[in-house]
């Protein structure tokens, strides 16, 4: 991604010649010409505008996390909806300025973050299939907790990662650049808009006809007669699941990613598992319970393959760890004007969010506060490695460092999962707000917009998206339950199975011969990821990527890989139309996300 010169990015476009000349032609000698007015940024319709659009994607990433473990910023599509609303509410009063619709864009990415910062799509319920099921308010103030210490902490990394090292951070450039154009051309909005609202309406309809109708099977498996290793389609889910979602999830990860997916899926599933059931290590009465047995051994080189990929992106981090952890020391001693004001502020608003996150821990996460402290401790440079990280490749390495904090944790504090995940999740928590944050300031940064007021704005969102996703969260629990087809929450299971590793269960609680495998996965995880950073990093497979394709069940990955292939048959076919597939696949993931809780808030009234 190309990237946009700092300070040029966003700004509204410049007078044409003719014109300076005019005002300067025009002008009364002695006079002063008038400034013009400063540009709208922190309205009252901006606030309301990204609280909506923040809602919705809190209540999508609810959806799609429990699905499928990957969850959107919503940074450009927020972007895109926050123009479009503020332009239907302009026609009464003055037009949104890009400040405008930046700020409305840094609210909802706020809002939208916090069912990772929570701990909603791992660690809480990882806890629930261990057996603790942390109350919902107690969820929610230690989500708004460490939200809070995720923002804070990208704001104290701002100036360096922005500004002295200047990282990238594409998706937030790619959005100051989407700001920019949106209100210097009409017609870009056009045709955006219209991709974005059509594949939502046919993705909800798809899921309605589905979920409640009936009238379309959740997937289309190949026809019975087909066998792999002795084993039929029923057993494996060999087919086609009938998500738009997925489609949609695939034309943004992108043909890489895709691709990896697919590739972990096919060693998974139609490698290993026909040799595990040959020599007797997975065993069922019925496609179901065969399956259940294949999925409880395939997670570990799954994880493995995950773990060992961000073992490497930790490390390539290491050395830039004392210049951010000077930063934090300095922390509001540093700036002039309204940036010393606003770090003071920042270091002041420390100290609560560490009380409250802990109080929350205490009660409700079995974190004790010297535990909490540890965890903490882990959490500065993790969250550092994972922002640097951000910046440089725009992938949010998130339940990666919860889990290497996991490790760690399990080597310093005594053996109990719950006591394990839990540490884990304050480390993930932070960096989920720290990641989308800096890709809001970012865009922010490139389009003039006052970082304070985003921080502010930022800090109001935490609230309305705890609100939003525990109700979301609950719901589709209710009515799906963890670990089921409907919900395999690969991300709970990541977090349940590192910590019974390092706790209770050890390496002898492992399934028989997976102790090798989730080795082997780790050593092939660290080599795939470091041989990426050099000239095969366009055609090495995602070390990560690969391990998700363990976890997930074949039907979601074929349907994930076919969107991959059509997004990028029609971006070879038709290049410029790659903007508008890209926010056709958003509305497909909004659309079957909201139809979905909808199903079920309908089926759980009809059962009560």
């Amino acid at each position: 991604m190309r990237k946009v010169p700092a300070g040029r990015a966003g700004v509204a476009p410049a007078p044409l010649p003719e014109e300076s000349a005019s005002r300067s032609l025009h002008a009364v000698s002695g006079t002063p010409s008038p400034l013009p007015p400063a540009p709208r940024e922190l309205t009252v319709r901006a606030l309301v505008m990204g609280g909506l659009i923040g809602s919705v994607l809190a209540v999508t990433n609810v959806y799609t996390g429990l699905k499928t473990g990957l969850w959107e910023s919503g940074c450009v599509l927020s972007s895109l909806l926050a123009f479009g609303g503020l332009s239907v509410l302009a026609r009464r009063s003055d037009s949104p300025s890009p400040l405008e619709t930046n700020l409305a864009q840094t609210t909802a990415v706020s809002v939208g973050a916090m069912p990772a910062s929570a701990g909603l799509l791992g660690a809480v319920p990882a806890l629930t299939l261990l057996g603790t099921q942390p109350p919902g308010w107690a969820v929610a103030l230690w989500g708004v907790g460490l939200g809070t210490l995720g923002v804070l902490f990208a704001f104290s990394l701002r100036r360096r990662l922005l500004e002295d090292e200047a990282l990238p951070f594409p998706t937030g450039e790619a959005a100051a650049r989407l700001i920019s154009t949106l209100h210097s051309t009409g017609s870009a909005y056009a045709a955006r808009a219209r991709g974005l609202w059509t594949s939502g309406l046919l993705s909800g309809v798809l899921t309605w006809l589905r979920d409640s109708s009936q009238l379309v099977p959740p997937m289309s498996l190949l026809p019975a007669t087909t066998r792999v290793g002795g084993m039929g389609p029923e057993t494996l889910l060999l087919g086609m699941a009938w998500n738009p979602m997925l489609l949609g999830i695939g034309v943004l990860v992108g043909l890489q990613a895709g691709l990896s997916i697919l590739l972990g899926s096919l060693v998974a599933w139609l490698g290993l598992a026909p040799w595990l059931v040959r020599e007797g290590m997975a065993t069922g009465a019925n496609p179901d319970a065969l399956r259940e047995s294949l999925s409880a051994w395939l997670l570990w080189p799954g994880v493995g393959l995950m773990v060992g990929a961000a073992a490497t992106s930790i490390a390539s981090q290491v050395r830039a760890l004392p210049a951010v952890l000077a930063d934090l020391k300095g922390l509001g001693r540093y700036g002039e004007g309204w940036e010393a004001t606003a770090s003071q502020w920042v270091a002041r608003a420390v100290l609560p969010a560490i009380l409250l996150t802990g109080a929350m821990g205490w009660f409700a996460f079995q974190l004790s506060p010297l535990y909490f402290l540890l965890a903490l401790v882990l959490a500065l440079p993790l969250c550092a490695v994972c922002a640097r990280a951000t910046g440089q490749t725009d992938i949010a390495p998130i339940s990666p460092v919860g889990q290497f904090a996991q490790g760690a944790f399990g080597m310093l504090a005594p053996p109990l999962p719950g006591l394990n995940v839990s540490a884990g999740a304050v480390v993930s928590g932070a960096a989920s707000h720290a990641s989308g944050s800096l890709w809001s300031l970012q865009a922010g940064r490139l389009l003039g917009t006052s970082a304070s007021r985003q921080l502010l704005v930022q800090l109001s969102g935490l609230l309305l998206g705890a609100a939003v996703a525990l109700p979301t969260y609950h719901l589709l629990v209710s009515a799906h339950g963890l670990d089921s087809q409907a919900l395999p929450v690969p991300t709970a299971r990541q977090f349940k199975a590192v910590a019974e590793l390092l706790t209770s269960r050890g390496l002898e609680g492992l399934p028989r011969s997976s102790t090798l495998a989730t080795g082997v996965a780790f050593a092939l995880g660290v080599a795939l990821s470091a041989a990426a950073r050099g000239r095969l990093a366009r055609l090495l497979p995602s070390a990560a990527a690969m391990g998700l394709g363990f976890l997930l069940p074949v039907s979601y990955v074929v349907t994930l890989c076919l969107g991959t292939l059509l997004a990028a048959l029609v971006g070879w076919l038709r290049p410029s139309t790659a903007q508008t597939v890209q926010s056709a696949a958003a509305g497909a993931i909004v659309g079957e996300s909201l139809v979905g809780v909808l199903v079920s808030a309908l089926s759980l009234m009809r059962q009560g």
